[in-house]
């Protein structure tokens, strides 16, 4: 069995942290990451990375009044730990990207569908986080019908999904399919990675998750997918270069290249995912590390024939009749 690396990445800007960050804190790191989604793709493109974009569907609007024509027509209700991007969009989202770059990315999404084999796929219209109080089903499935619309208006027709702070149970899996999602990033496995609410995310939760991801104990790779839908599931989320962690980021990338090389040999699948904002602070340093990622991933396609995948190919392999999700 050949090895697989895919890679996906959580396409949000300000959406996906405005609850509880604000752009004072961290808009810097948003715009940050507008300057290295490019050199990301002329990674990929050197590389030949075919890579999943989870994308939020506010995203796609070319403006205010276009983003308005496609709110869904049920709304989750929210409390004071998930703050509401409808009542944001009423009295505090900018006219279009030139005047708000933190909140519409139309022009970097035309840029990643127009470079060859990247996967442009949803991450919900609005953010939505399933495991919320207030977030119920049927709200969801409004969210990806808007999502879907948005999307289709915009040229692309997705069939992969990432759940939003990874949020899910069986329910919103089901939903997903009902809405033409067939392919979904799973949790790593472990029970840090579960999938919880963020009032389970405790900090025991995360320094678990820290303490995991950075284990020197060789973990099980993943397998492929052989049913729809079709789990990709996680298996490392790159965590970004920070000057007062360096020696923590080396042995991280160490450890990265060890579990690739890993699957190339064992056959199995590693998927590696980050959000593009998670390089947009530091970024010289974060693609130096991606670069030492993928020329890793390219010696091993020479030895092994590792192959590197999107998340909607693997909807490819399990039902050949569906089209590969990528150029």
């Amino acid at each position: 069995m050949t090895g697989r690396f895919v890679i996906s990445l959580d396409f949000e800007l300000m959406w996906g942290v405005r609850d509880h960050l604000s752009i004072a804190d961290y808009g810097d790191a948003v715009l940050g990451a507008r300057r290295a989604i490019p050199q990301m793709l002329k990674l990929f493109g050197h590389y030949g990375i075919r890579a999943t974009w989870a994308s939020v569907g506010m995203l796609f609007a070319r403006d205010r009044a276009q983003l308005l024509e496609f709110l869904p027509s049920l709304r989750p209700e929210h409390d004071g730990q998930c703050q509401s991007p409808y009542d944001f969009i009423a009295r505090g989202l900018g006219e279009d990207e030139k005047a708000d770059p933190y909140h519409f990315g139309r022009s970097l999404l035309d840029l990643v569908a127009g470079t060859e084999g990247q996967e442009i796929a949803t991450h919900s219209f609005a953010h939505f986080c399933c495991l919320e109080p207030g977030h119920g089903p049927e709200a969801f499935s409004a969210d990806l019908a808007a999502a879907r619309s948005i999307m289709t208006d915009a040229g692309h027709n997705p069939r992969s999904i990432v759940f939003a702070r990874n949020q899910y149970g069986d329910e919103h899996i089901a939903i997903a399919v009902t809405r033409g999602f067939d392919v979904y990033r799973g949790t790593q496995a472990g029970f840090a990675h579960r999938s919880r609410p963020r009032s389970q995310n405790t900090g025991l939760v995360r320094a678990s998750r820290l303490f995991d991801s950075l284990s020197p104990f060789p973990r099980r790779g993943n397998s492929a997918p052989s049913v729809t839908p079709a789990n990709v599931r996680a298996s490392h989320f790159l965590r970004p270069w920070m000057p007062r962690a360096s020696v923590v980021s080396h042995w991280e990338l160490a450890l990265v290249r060890r579990e690739l090389k890993r699957a190339a040999r064992d056959g199995t699948v590693f998927h590696l995912w980050w959000h593009p904002h998670n390089m947009g602070r530091n970024t010289d340093r974060n693609l130096a590390r991606l670069d030492e990622v993928l020329r890793t991933f390219r010696d091993l396609r020479d030895k092994f024939g590792l192959e590197s995948r999107s998340m909607g190919d693997f909807a490819h392999d399990v039902s050949p009749a569906i089209p590969a999700g990528t150029k």
